[in-house]
């Protein structure tokens, strides 16, 4: 009877401990299981905010992208609305003088004439222009002729040009065209600047 009442005892102690070394292994795995939790929550906060910082930096890139891509379109069309205008005034400009040329126009065509001759050093040049324009040519040349000791002749056949003239040397190699056409083509950057400058402040 002793015996079994030592053996009781026994197993009773030996299952407090197994209960004590089972609660321990699970209050152990709670706790690892507690920390894997925490980091996890943790982990997935940090991975939010870097979601969230990356999303807003995209955003920022992306807007600045639109802003800029409207900017450059905007420009664009404001160029387009600007060469279209311009080229409509030289058109218009072009008709008026071809209809109305006052009595500023024979000094213009001695500017005209008188630049060629300067710039090309032969001592012979030729000298093309309109139809309209050749009796008004025929009276400049012989004074230029003297005064650059040039000999200046005016080419038999006629240019399609609005005015002004065209001035080869005797090869053909080198000319100066300083048509009105030419002309107004080489004043167009500087008054496309000027009025881009206007619609862009």
């Amino acid at each position: 009877m002793e015996n079994n009442q030592k053996n009781s005892n026994i197993l009773d102690d030996v299952a407090k401990e197994t209960e004590t070394e089972i609660m321990s292994i699970i209050n152990e795995g709670f706790e690892q299981a507690r920390k894997i939790i925490e980091d996890s929550e943790n982990r997935t906060k940090i991975d939010i905010n870097d979601i969230s910082t990356f999303q807003e930096k995209e955003s920022e890139i992306l807007s600045r992208q639109i802003l800029g891509t409207a900017e450059i379109e905007k420009r664009n069309t404001v160029l387009k609305i600007i060469e279209k205008n311009i080229n409509k005034v030289f058109i218009t400009a072009l008709k008026e003088l071809n209809k109305n040329k006052d009595k500023n126009y024979q000094k213009s065509l001695n500017s005209f004439l008188t630049e060629g001759v300067v710039l090309l050093d032969d001592s012979i040049l030729y000298v093309s222009c309109n139809k309209k324009d050749r009796q008004l040519i025929k009276k400049i040349i012989p004074t230029l002729s003297k005064q650059y000791d040039k000999e200046i002749k005016l080419n038999d056949e006629s240019i399609d040009t609005c005015g002004g003239v065209i001035i080869r040397n005797a090869d053909s190699s080198v000319s100066i065209n300083n048509t009105i056409e030419e002309r107004l083509e080489r004043m167009k950057p500087e008054l496309r600047t000027e009025i881009v400058k206007k619609f862009t402040k």
